[in-house]
């Protein structure tokens, strides 16, 4: 993966002038961090004692949905992974879905998934029905199932949510900040919830791991020390922990890029519904009276 990027950079930058190439070079870092993250939570012995504690699945599951995705739509990786392909293909066949002026059906399937409601909305249901004990249990029962299924569909469906707030040249964003901000708070609360319901609205464990699992004892995984409904509570804390710490930090950035293409653009918004004015707006320094038309009365 790493080496298909890097082929599309190096592809790119042998065409762009010095600045824009060390430029595009360390953006792309982020998403080589992005990559990085995911390989190293499924290669790591995260993915070995996640499949027998659950507060480690959940330290997982936030790093392949919030952390990784976020990072990778950072360094906006596209124009370069484009670039990996022979000049053939990209004149013949893209040319043929994206520039002909009948709407190629991979063209309308691509404008429905790209858009802002559909990519935050598959996150939300990703995030629910992995939650689900009765889906959850049997994936978990395979680590192949694991990787391929459960973590694939968090990385995917994190980069169609991510878009949708990250800057990724040449994906523009076009949710409003203020629905911006309302769909972050939503997904919040979602998450907040899931980690209620398998916390406070439970009194025992919902989900079974490693040897008490069909198709684990092969692994030859050490029984656990943790108690279950300790370590399912504990999994539920890290997932509202953690969605507070993803959450209000990218709401607090929407909110001040938003300001700031205000003051650059003299459009105002916050100004006028703050009563204030604009910095371009000239200074009246006449009296009150002069205002008016009359004359002063006399001292």
């Amino acid at each position: 993966m790493l080496l298909v990027h890097e082929i599309g950079l190096r592809s790119l930058n042998h065409r762009s002038v010095p600045a824009h190439a060390l430029r595009r070079r360390r953006k792309m870092w982020r998403s080589y961090a992005g990559i990085f993250l995911v390989v190293l939570s499924i290669v790591s012995p995260l993915e070995y004692w996640s499949m027998e504690y659950f507060w480690v699945h959940m330290l997982q599951h936030v790093t392949v949905m919030l952390a990784a995705p976020a990072l990778y739509v950072g360094g906006a990786p596209w124009i370069p992974l484009l670039h990996a392909l022979p000049v053939s293909f990209r004149r013949r066949v893209l040319r043929h879905i994206f520039l002909r002026p009948q709407r190629h059906p991979l063209r309308r399937f691509m404008s429905w998934l790209m858009h802002p409601w559909t990519g935050i909305v598959i996150f939300n249901i990703v995030m629910i029905i992995w939650m689900i004990p009765k889906i959850f249990d049997p994936v978990m029962a395979h680590m192949d199932l694991h990787v391929t299924l459960m973590l694939s569909s968090f990385f995917l469906s994190g980069l169609l949510f991510w878009v949708q707030f990250i800057p990724s040249h040449p994906i523009r964003i076009t949710l409003s900040p203020f629905a911006r901000v309302g769909a972050l708070a939503i997904t919040n609360v979602v998450m907040t919830i899931i980690a209620m319901a398998i916390s406070f609205f439970t009194n025992g464990p919902l989900y079974t791991f490693g040897i008490a699992m069909p198709g684990m004892a092969s692994m030859a995984m050490p029984m656990t020390t943790l108690n279950r409904f300790a370590d399912q509570q504990i999994g539920a804390a890290i997932l509202w922990v953690c969605g507070d710490f993803w959450c209000y930090p990218a709401i607090v950035t929407t909110i001040h890029r938003y300001i700031r293409s205000d003051r650059e653009n003299s459009s105002g918004v916050f100004d006028r519904v703050l009563g204030g004015r604009h910095r371009d707006e000239p200074v009246d320094l006449r009296t009150p009276h002069e205002i008016l038309g009359r004359t002063p009365p006399p001292r």
